[in-house]
C-alpha cells in the first residue's frame, strides 16, 4: 500500500483544536509556571523554576498532564497556553516575584470563561506598594534599572485574585529581608515560617524550600484522574486528526515533530506512523509479523508490534496529535487484525514527550494500553486473534543499548501489558530516554520493573558477563533475588551505606542458611563459594535501617548484578519485612533497576 500523506504534527494539531466535539473523557492537568523577573540581567533564577517544573513532571509521570514555564513578560503566552485546551483542570504558579505576573494571566482569561482551578504565589512582592509595603524592593522595581525594569503596567497595588480562580493560595515568608506580601485578597495567606516552624525560611530560601515544594508537587498530583489513555486531543474520536486512511500494513509519510528525539545516541525530528503498531526512525516499515527488535533496518518504538488491519468498517484507526510544541501522542483505537476481523479489537497509545525542563537531549516515551482483545494476525500464524506468532513490545537498541522487550512479549501473556506496569499504574509503561541512552544504561536512567504482587520483575537484555546489572530498592530490612529464566547470577555488589555489613544467605528460598558476613563496595563471586555455574536464588539481610534513605533518590542504594551468560535475563526482587523473614505482600511504590555498562568500582574477591 503506498504511504498516506500526512501534513506535519504542527498542521495535524491545529486542525485537531479547531474541530474538537466536546469534554475530554480525561481532564488533562495543565500547569504553568511564571518566573519572577531579576534584579539584574543574568541573574534569573531559571534553575530553581526549572527544578520545581521536572519535580512537578516527574511526579505526574503516567498522567494526563502538560506543564511549561513561562518568563516574567510572557503573560500573553501564558494565557495562549491555557486557552490550547478546551477542557482541562487548571494550575498556575507565580514563582517569586512572578506571583503577581499569575494573577494578570489569571486576569487576562477570566471574561473568557476559563477557570484557573488553583494558583500559587510563592513569596509574591508588591513593587511599588503602599503603606507597609512601600519599601519592598520598590528600587528593583523603578523604570531606571537599565536591565528589566518593571512599569506600573506590570505591577504596583494590590494584589486581588480574580473570581474566574477556583483556589488560591499566597506562601509568603517574614524570615528576613523582602518580605512577601501578607494579604492577597481572595488567597488563603500561608506564613511559611509558622506553617513549617521555621524561622531561617527567608526571600531567599522559600521558592527553594523542599517542604514547600512537596507541598505544591503533591497539591497538583491530587488532582489527577485515573484515565489510562491521553485523550480531549481534538477530532471526532478525542485522539486528533486520521494518520492514515484504513490500510493493512501501510505506513506515513515522514511527519515532522516539533521536537527532537535523541534515540540512541541519533537525533531525529522526522518519524513514521506504521500501521502495525509501531513508530520508525528513517524510513516506514510494514512487517507484519514480529521478529522481535534485533536486527531491523530502521530503528523502531514499538508499543504493540503485531497485524494490524484497519480496512474493514469496525476495524478502529489510528490518529496523531500534538496538543503542545513538546508532546505528540499516536492513538491505535480499536484496531482489528489481519485479515480485516474486528471481532476482537485492541487500543494503545505511544506518546513522545520533550523533556526540555532538564539539560541536554532528553525524551519521555510512554506504552499505554486500553482494552487488548488479540495478540496476532492470520497471516503470523493466528487463529481468531490467538496463538502463532504473538505481539512484541519494546524498542530497538543501537550504539548506546541493546534492544529491549517488555516482559510477556512474543507470548501470549502480551495481553496482560493492559493489566501491569513499571510505574505501578496498570496499563501504563515508562521509558525515559535521556542524552540518549534507553533506561538502564546509565546509574542516574533506571531501568524500571514490572511491580506486581509477588515483588518486583525484571528484564533486560545484557551483551557480556561482566556487564553489571545495578538496582536501587527501597530501603528495608533485607531482599530475596531469584532468577526466572535458565541464567543464573554470577556476582553481586552492594553499596557502602551506615554500618557496611550485610548478611548472605543462600539455599532453599523457603528456609535459606546463613552463609557468611559481608560488606558493600566489594564484589563477590558465587564461584568463590564453590558455585562455578551460579546460583539462582540469594538472600540480603542487614540493611542498615537507621539511614532513612530517600527511595525516590535513584543514587541512594545501587546494588550491581552480573550473570554467568549474556542474553535475555530475567529475575524477581522482594523486600523483606523489618521484623521478620518474610517477603512483603505488597511491594512498595517503586524499585529502580539501573544496567550499565560501568565496570565494578571494586573486583576484591573477599569473604568474611
Amino acid at each position: 500500500m503506498n504511504p498516506s500523506s500526512i501534513k506535519t504534527l504542527a498542521v495535524a494539531a491545529a486542525l485537531s483544536f479547531a474541530s474538537w466535539s466536546g469534554p475530554a473523557s480525561s481532564v488533562p492537568i495543565v500547569v504553568g509556571l511564571m518566573e519572577g523577573y531579576s534584579l539584574w540581567q543574568g541573574q534569573e533564577n531559571t534553575i530553581g523554576i526549572n527544578s520545581l517544573n521536572s519535580a512537578i513532571r516527574n511526579r505526574l509521570v503516567g498522567e494526563n498532564y502538560y506543564s511549561r514555564v513561562f518568563d516574567w513578560d510572557q503573560v500573553d503566552e501564558a494565557a495562549n497556553y491555557f486557552r490550547l485546551f478546551n477542557s482541562s483542570t487548571n494550575y498556575l504558579i507565580g514563582y517569586s516575584r512572578g506571583g503577581y505576573q499569575a494573577l494578570r494571566v489569571a486576569n487576562e482569561l477570566s471574561g473568557e470563561d476559563i477557570s484557573i482551578d488553583r494558583l500559587v504565589q510563592l513569596d509574591p512582592v508588591r513593587c511599588g506598594g503602599t503603606g507597609a509595603y512601600a519599601s519592598d524592593n520598590v528600587g528593583d522595581c523603578r523604570l531606571s534599572n537599565p536591565f528589566r525594569p518593571i512599569s506600573s503596567i506590570f505591577s504596583s497595588g494590590p494584589q486581588i485574585v480574580p473570581d474566574n480562580v477556583v483556589s488560591a493560595t499566597n506562601y509568603f515568608q517574614t524570615g528576613g529581608g523582602i518580605t512577601g506580601e501578607r494579604e492577597v485578597t481572595g488567597a488563603n495567606n500561608v506564613n511559611v515560617n509558622d506553617l513549617f516552624g521555621d524561622t531561617t525560611i527567608n526571600h531567599s530560601t522559600i521558592d527553594d524550600d523542599l517542604r514547600l515544594r512537596q507541598q505544591v508537587v503533591n497539591d497538583i498530583f491530587g488532582l489527577k484522574d485515573d484515565n489510562v489513555l491521553m485523550t480531549g486531543l481534538g477530532g471526532v474520536s478525542g485522539f486528533g486528526t486520521l494518520a492514515m486512511t484504513s490500510n493493512d500494513d501501510g505506513s506515513t509519510n515522514a511527519i515532522q515533530l516539533p521536537f527532537d528525539v535523541n534515540f540512541n545516541g541519533t537525533t531525529y525530528n522526522t518519524i513514521y506512523i506504521n500501521n502495525n503498531g509501531n513508530i520508525t526512525f528513517g524510513g516506514p516499515f510494514g512487517a507484519y509479523t514480529p521478529t522481535g527488535f534485533t536486527g531491523l533496518p530502521v530503528q523502531m518504538i514499538a508499543p504493540y508490534w503485531g497485524d494490524v488491519d484497519t480496512r474493514c468498517a469496525t476495524c478502529g484507526a489510528v490518529y496523531v496529535a500534538v496538543p503542545t510544541s513538546d508532546v505528540a501522542v499516536i492513538t491505535w483505537d480499536g484496531v482489528g487484525f489481519f485479515p480485516s476481523d474486528s471481532s476482537k479489537t485492541n487500543t494503545f497509545q505511544l506518546i513522545l514527550r520533550d523533556r526540555n525542563d532538564l539539560e541536554g537531549s532528553n525524551t519521555d516515551v510512554e506504552f499505554r494500553y486500553g482494552d487488548l482483545q488479540w495478540t496476532t494476525g492470520g497471516a503470523s500464524g493466528g487463529s481468531n486473534g490467538l496463538g502463532g506468532q504473538p505481539a512484541f513490545a519494546g524498542y530497538t537498541g543501537g550504539a548506546l543499548s541493546a534492544p529491549q522487550t517488555l516482559i510477556g512479549s512474543g507470548t501470549s501473556s502480551v495481553l496482560t501489558l493492559d493489566e501491569r506496569s513499571n510505574i505501578e499504574k496498570p496499563g501504563h509503561w515508562y521509558f525515559p530516554f535521556r542524552e540518549g541512552s534507553a533506561p538502564g544504561v546509565t546509574r542516574d536512567n533506571p531501568l524500571l520493573p514490572d511491580v506486581d504482587e509477588d515483588g518486583w520483575h525484571f528484564q533486560y537484555t545484557t551483551t557480556r558477563v561482566e556487564e553489571v546489572v545495578w538496582s536501587d530498592p527501597r530501603v528495608v530490612y533485607g531482599y530475596d533475588f531469584e532468577t526466572e529464566n535458565d541464567i543464573n547470577f554470577r556476582s553481586f555488589i552492594l553499596p557502602v551505606l551506615g554500618d557496611n555489613l550485610y548478611q548472605l544467605w543462600l539455599g532453599d528460598p523457603s528456609n535459606p542458611t546463613y552463609i557468611a558476613d559481608i560488606i558493600g563496595g566489594s564484589e563477590y563471586f558465587f564461584s568463590d563459594l564453590g558455585f562455578d555455574s551460579g546460583i539462582d536464588f540469594f538472600r540480603i539481610l542487614g540493611v542498615d535501617l537507621d539511614l532513612s534513605v530517600d527511595p525516590n533518590d535513584v543514587t541512594a542504594f545501587v546494588t550491581g548484578l552480573t550473570f554467568v551468560e549474556p542474553g535475555l535475563v530475567q529475575w524477581v526482587q522482594r523486600p523483606l519485612s523489618t521484623d521478620t523473614n518474610v517477603a512483603v505482600n505488597e511491594p512498595p511504590t517503586m524499585l529502580l533497576l539501573l544496567i550499565g555498562v560501568l565496570a565494578a568500582m571494586s573486583r576484591k574477591r573477599l569473604w568474611h
